[in-house]
């Protein structure tokens, strides 16, 4: 358990020294983008590094981490131009008579949408404060002027386009060296998404760790015989859960499946009944159906 902790810790420390560098490393650019950037990539970087099944030097697992970070990569990228391009659309937009209300909602409403639509993008929020930013920038310009608009746009486009896809590239060297670097240090059973540093998916875990199943708990699917007492009354007449303490997930009734029943459900015989049970009352709640178990967990 201490083992545990100290690698908990060790995997926080590591996370916070990736925030402080990338922060570090662009805290000169301008740009509102420039830090949430950098510190966002860093942190995408580092994890995925870190919870890599395998890693090394050698040129396939060089080559997996590239092909693992490439469309992240270029999936952020995508978001932030097109943030940007929007941001420089409805700004200028607003320079010509569109309402600045209107101009703002178009502005953060479509970079969102586009963001979301970007396979490999690690944030919508991305694209959006990008695209604010930007918009932000273009409306506050004092001078604008319809002969030479381009110009007067260059400068705080080409300022805020440049800092944010620095930022991008230097949060995702920031993130992928340290994320190398502490890798060397992690025992082999924190080293993936398996880790117990990490809370698992869903996917990954048993039934029992999801429902938080104690172990004197147990899963059945059993049928109701037509000649149990329980067949045609309601859940909250036969008193399943008061008398014997069982818990129904479901009943399985062909064609269709009740999930999470409510008291009001009536019992019909050949129900299928997905119910979680103490032990001590398996043979008890067998002999009150009459029925068969068709499938049991313990």
């Amino acid at each position: 358990m201490a083992r545990k902790s100290g690698v908990v810790f060790f995997l926080m420390v590591m996370r916070s020294i990736v925030v402080g560098v990338a922060y570090f490393l662009v805290r000169e650019i301008p740009g509102l983008t420039s830090s949430f950037v950098s510190i966002f990539v860093g942190f995408l970087a580092f994890d995925m590094i870190v919870a890599m099944p395998k890693f090394s030097v050698r040129f396939r697992h060089l080559r997996d981490l590239i092909l693992l970070l490439l469309p992240r990569i270029s999936g952020t990228a995508l978001s932030l131009a097109g943030g940007l391009f929007l941001g420089v659309l409805f700004g200028s937009l607003t320079k010509v008579g569109v309402p600045i209300l209107v101009a703002a909602v178009f502005t953060i409403g479509l970079s969102y949408s586009l963001s979301a639509s970007i396979k490999g993008n690690i944030s919508s929020y991305v694209g959006m404060i990008s695209a604010v930013d930007m918009f932000d920038r273009i409306v506050r310009l004092e001078y604008f002027s319809t002969e030479y608009w381009i110009q007067d746009l260059a400068g705080p486009a080409g300022t805020l386009i440049y800092s944010t896809f620095l930022a991008l590239l230097i949060g995702w060297l920031v993130g992928i060296v340290i994320g190398s670097f502490t890798r060397l240090f992690l025992p082999r059973g924190y080293r993936s998404v398996k880790s117990s540093a990490y809370a698992q998916p869903l996917w990954m875990r048993s039934f029992r760790d999801v429902m938080h199943l104690d172990d004197d708990k147990v899963l059945l699917q059993i049928e109701l015989s037509e000649e149990s007492a329980l067949a045609y009354h309601s859940l909250a007449e036969v008193g399943l859960s008061r008398d014997l303490g069982v818990q129904v997930l479901s009943i399985i009734r062909s064609p269709e499946e009740i999930t999470s029943p409510k008291g009001a459900d009536v019992l019909l015989p050949l129900d299928q009944l997905v119910v979680v049970v103490p032990s001590h009352q398996v043979q008890n709640l067998i002999s009150l159906m009459k029925g068969r178990v068709l499938d049991g967990q313990v």
